[in-house]
């Protein structure tokens, strides 16, 4: 479904990733995970880049992008820049890495950079659901600065009663962080006490094979599994 949207906010999360506020009189319907093709409508040529919804699939009306603006990135740097009023064309939603609250009481979100977006999206989905979902959220940035939507990553471990969360550092260490990155002994750890979770992974390609691998190796079923590329 493709519709029309205006920009309506901007906020910025770190020195180079912004929330974007679309709205519209109507917006598709989603699942929290998915996401969609966006599109500028300026004269100009631009590319079409997809994005997962940041924000909850209750917001009727509203749909949030959470983009990192990355070098040499025409698009995501085009959209950090853009001012509200300016319009889009929104086609969508896809993907099947989303969170069905009916057949995942368990989940495990392992994410990294700005693979934290459908994951804000499923917590809260979750919370203005007022769901009983058991979940571990793991995400890794590189310093302290780096991380995305901090504040309210540890306002989803106060309304999230099922909710364990783990922020890792690889690049600094501070108190109250994990530090290093999502390795072996981490996912062991994990995998221990998530036997029956589904498992969703989103971040760099790099990052998502090799903690798809380590899932495997721990012996969690390949269709428990849901992973998405960014980068």
């Amino acid at each position: 479904m493709k519709l029309k949207m205006k920009l309506t906010k901007t906020k910025p999360e770190t020195h180079d990733t912004k929330t974007l506020t679309l709205e519209s009189a109507e917006r598709p319907d989603f699942k929290p995970g998915q996401f969609f093709i966006a599109e500028f409508t300026r004269p100009e040529k631009i590319p079409k880049r997809s994005y997962s919804a940041s924000s909850s699939p209750t917001k009727k009306g509203v749909l949030e992008f959470t983009v990192k603006a990355v070098q040499g990135g025409i698009v995501s740097n085009l959209l950090n820049g853009a001012k509200p009023g300016e319009e889009f064309i929104v086609d969508g939603p896809y993907g099947h890495f989303f969170f069905d609250e009916k057949e995942m009481p368990q989940i495990v979100m392992l994410g990294a950079g700005s693979g934290i977006a459908p994951f804000r999206s499923i917590c809260r989905y979750i919370i203005d659901k007022k769901l009983k979902t058991k979940a571990t959220l793991v995400y890794c940035s590189r310093t302290l600065e780096d991380i995305i939507c901090h504040d309210e990553l540890i306002e989803f471990s106060k309304k999230m009663k099922g909710l364990k969360l783990v922020i890792s550092l690889s690049r600094e260490e501070r108190e109250g962080y994990h530090f290093g990155r999502i390795d072996d002994a981490m996912v062991k750890g994990i995998t221990a006490k998530n036997k029956g979770a589904f498992y969703f992974i989103c971040g760099p390609p790099q990052m998502v094979s090799g903690t798809e691998g380590m899932l495997l190796a721990n012996g969690i079923a390949k269709e428990r599994i849901k992973s998405e590329k960014y980068g």
